[in-house]
């Protein structure tokens, strides 16, 4: 056997001759990420190898190797990636009459991050706030690559992880006080595997989930320090508790006008409120918002490029916490694409201009624009952009068409999000992420999620009205819909100046 020292948090692990150094770390560490799932497609789970031999890859000039393609054949020291990440944007937390009492805590467990809060039942005061990314993430990006991880064996490896990461939440949140109960909001996938559940027949047609409703199980059950769990109702496979609580947060049930609520991540999920009736909706944008499937692309953490200006004849960059840059996150991604289209340096179809005399053009070398002296956008990057806006964008008219309205009919338009409240809207209508008859109406909510699963852990009522609202939601189609079809090709181009 094998010792294996993993910096910075200095956890100590061991590995068998010849075992693949990833599947050492996926098994041991709490922040790690492969959102390719481990198969050398991403280049995301590479960590620097500072002692130790492996087989199957070289180190590069800086000492990194990509952890999926190297077996161990020696005692290593490694350093992984900070992988602490956000996802308590700020969310609506008005006061709420209760006569419960102790302490309580909502999660919020997305694709890409985890957060969490911990609440005083009697006055509803957020206390403290925690988050991490989703540990899952070794097991690949988005959904289906985890249902595709579960049906490969991995599906109590999926469970352990985000029960060991929410373990460790609660611990950093409670400090040995007694928690009554642990309300959990997520994608219908996130709640299956917290639970343990097969999730495979959300997988493949015709989509059922095992599960829609509520869920009440003892903490103990499932290894965790609190009196009770609540899983909160989903409304379909693809329309999670993340959404409805969402829905119930904007007040979309009780709407006198039409609303919209959006919710960008890995998925866009897709809430319209028209005529005292929801409709619902999800497409798969892909995880390139959430920095997955970009090539110098990362989650919003520390050194995270989150805002890029074009300002006398230079870009000027803004990093998360205004830290030395390491990568390009969701809301920065919007941001220069949104300075490529209006000087010009991409075409309507999304590729390079050649004949372009924008001061920033000598940034780039061959099909790769730098920002900075490593740090970069390419071709392949504005692609991936290019997939993930042109599928939000026609989400949302084919919604409209299915209620026979336009964009300006929408009086108000939600949009929900770790990345929808840091992004620059403006950009994301100039870059056709949002249909632009909606920008007047739109505005940041933050973390709806937690919002809604707030509501839910201090009111009785609310629960119940969410849980009547999961049934109601009326779920849209897109995979027949020939509005979609045509929307999301018309997306994906660029109204160039």
């Amino acid at each position: 056997m094998w010792k294996i020292q993993i910096l910075p948090q200095n956890e100590i692990c061991f590995a068998k001759d010849g075992e693949r150094l990833w599947d050492v770390l996926v098994k041991h560490s709490n922040h790690f990420l492969a959102p390719c799932g481990g198969k050398g497609l991403c280049g995301k789970c590479k960590v620097k190898l500072l002692e130790g031999m492996v087989d199957g890859v070289e180190r590069d000039q800086d000492g990194f190797i990509l952890s999926c393609l190297a077996t161990v054949k020696s005692d290593l020291i490694v350093e992984a990636q900070q992988t602490i990440g956000g996802g308590l944007s700020f969310f609506e937390s008005t006061e709420i009459s209760t006569d419960k009492s102790g302490l309580g805590i909502i999660l919020d467990i997305g694709t890409t991050t985890v957060a969490a809060c911990l609440i005083d039942l009697k006055t509803g005061e957020i206390l403290k706030k925690q988050t991490c990314l989703n540990p899952q993430g070794v097991f690949g990006a988005d959904v289906l690559s985890r249902i595709q991880a579960c049906g490969e064996g991995h599906l109590s490896d999926l469970q352990k992880v985000i029960l060991r990461d929410t373990a460790v939440l609660i611990e950093q949140l409670a400090k040995g006080d007694v928690i009554r109960e642990l309300v959990v909001a997520a994608n219908t996938t996130m709640l299956h595997l917290f639970l343990g559940v097969d999730p495979s027949s959300i997988g493949v047609a015709p989509f059922t989930p095992v599960f829609t409703d509520t869920k009440i199980i003892k903490g103990s059950d499932l290894g965790l320090s609190v009196d009770k769990v609540r899983l909160l109702p989903s409304a379909s496979a693809y329309i999670g508790a993340d959404v409805t609580v969402g829905a119930l947060a904007c007040g979309l049930y009780n709407e006198l006008h039409s609303s919209l609520l959006v919710d960008v991540g890995t998925n866009g999920e897709l809430v319209l409120a028209h005529d005292g009736k929801l409709y619902a909706t999800s497409t798969a944008a892909g995880p390139a918002l959430e920095g997955a499937c970009i090539e110098c692309g990362m989650g919003g953490i520390p050194g995270a490029i989150d805002k890029v200006e074009f300002e006398n004849g230079e870009l000027v960059i803004h990093t998360i916490d205004s830290a030395v840059a390491q990568g390009i996150c969701g809301s920065g991604l919007i941001d220069i694409i949104a300075v490529l289209v209006k000087e010009g340096l991409i075409d309507e179809n999304g590729t390079w201009d050649e004949d372009c005399t924008s001061t920033i053009a000598c940034r780039r070398k061959d099909d790769r624009l730098y920002l900075t002296e490593t740090i970069y956008i390419s071709q392949r990057d504005i692609r991936q952009f290019q997939l993930a806006k042109a599928a939000i964008n026609a989400g949302i008219k084919t919604l409209l068409s299915v209620c026979g309205i336009d964009e300006k009919a929408v009086s108000n338009t939600y949009i929900a999000g770790g990345l929808g409240y840091y992004m620059d809207l403006d950009n994301a209508v100039k870059v056709g992420l949002f249909p632009k008859g909606l920008l007047k109406s739109m505005q940041s909510v933050g973390n709806s999620c937690l919002s809604g699963a707030r509501l839910c852990l201090l009111s009785d009522e609310k629960q119940q009205e969410v849980e009547k609202l999961s049934k109601e939601i009326e779920i849209v189609d897109l995979s027949c819909s020939l509005v979609f079809q045509d929307a999301y090709m018309d997306g994906m181009g660029f109204d160039v100046e």
